[in-house]
């Protein structure tokens, strides 16, 4: 058991590191930051999640400070020490707003999180490690580590409860593009043929079989929206512990075109304050990936569709197949 342990500890640093190598420009620079700074939902949960949750005196780490905004909101909100983790030179820039807004209780640590212990027991983890499919920030290798090492026992995490959703849509007929051999043509010229022909199989090179939503683009699901995903940062043991393969049904309510699965995530910070990227909710910085399907369904007809999400950390592993 402890052989186990060890290979997959060492597993999880070995992807961390390759994350951070990849990724580490992502968001190097102020127009990276601009969007999600000026994301109303975002910025708005955070701060009243944080103002809820944090109590005076508290020591908090912000996990991937980037402006260090939500740890300028820990001070705001009555942390006594607030430790702000950035693992790339950006962090010059978060310090700097805290200079000019005379912040002088954060200690900005460039480091990688799991390199990183403080002097005390930390009291909240705060974090927005979640990525446009919730995982692909590294988000439970980096906060499970941290919440093993350095949180004090009965301390919280910001945002903990968390939600993951695959589920069949169907666009506005305005927003839609449908696949190659579904498209109506005027004249009575009919490309239906098209989806068995070998001429067209030589230049079909798939990539259409993702895409992502545009704001606003999404007429309805296929049935009630249920999530395939729900777990509580604080008190998942691993991230060996989601089950990545699921079935799911939904049942027509009308006649509709199920142009794909969209993936959405809610971050819940308390009973009353929860994040949603739902493409029903007020539009957000982050994206919807569709896995595409362009098929027709009657109303009171059950989908069944097959998920696999492969590596969590990278959602180009995941497949969504209809039954």
């Amino acid at each position: 058991m402890e052989f186990v342990a060890t290979r997959i500890a060492s597993s999880d640093r070995l992807m961390s590191i390759a994350y951070d190598l990849i990724n580490g420009d992502t968001f190097g620079g102020l127009e990276a930051h601009e969007e999600m700074l000026s994301d109303t939902p975002r910025i708005d949960a955070y701060h009243s999640g944080i103002h809820r949750a944090i109590r005076p005196g508290d020591v908090v780490v912000d996990l991937g400070t980037g402006t260090g905004v939500l740890a300028l909101m820990a001070s705001k909100a009555g942390a006594e020490k607030v430790y702000a983790v950035e693992h790339s030179d950006f962090i010059d820039v978060a310090r700097e707003i805290a200079r000019l807004n005379g912040v002088t209780n954060i200690e900005f640590v460039r480091a990688n999180s799991r390199e990183f212990t403080p002097p005390e027991p930390v009291d909240v983890i705060l974090h927005e490690q979640m990525g446009d499919e919730l995982f692909n920030e590294n988000m439970l290798q980096n906060i499970l580590d941290l919440r093993d090492r350095v949180l004090r026992p009965g301390g919280r995490i910001l945002p903990a409860r968390l939600r993951l959703f695959v589920e069949p849509v169907s666009l506005h007929d305005d927003m839609r593009i449908r696949r190659f051999w579904n498209i109506a043509l005027p004249d009575g010229i009919d490309l239906a043929g098209m989806e068995r022909s070998p001429v067209a199989e030589r230049f079909d090179t798939g990539r259409n079989d993702q895409f992502w939503l545009r704001p606003r683009s999404v007429a309805s699901t296929i049935g009630e929206p249920q999530p395939i995903l729900e777990f509580d940062l604080t008190t998942l043991a691993t991230p060996f512990d989601l089950e990545t393969r699921h079935t799911i049904e939904r049942t027509a309510a009308t006649d509709a075109i199920v142009d794909g699965c969209a993936v959405w995530f809610e971050a819940q910070f308390d009973d009353d304050t929860v994040l949603s990227t739902s493409p029903f909710a007020p539009v957000t910085s982050w994206g919807n990936r569709v896995f595409r399907f362009d098929e027709s369904v009657m109303a009171g007809d059950t989908v069944q569709i097959d998920i696999d999400l492969g590596v969590l950390v990278e959602p180009s592993t995941w497949q969504v197949r209809r039954r």
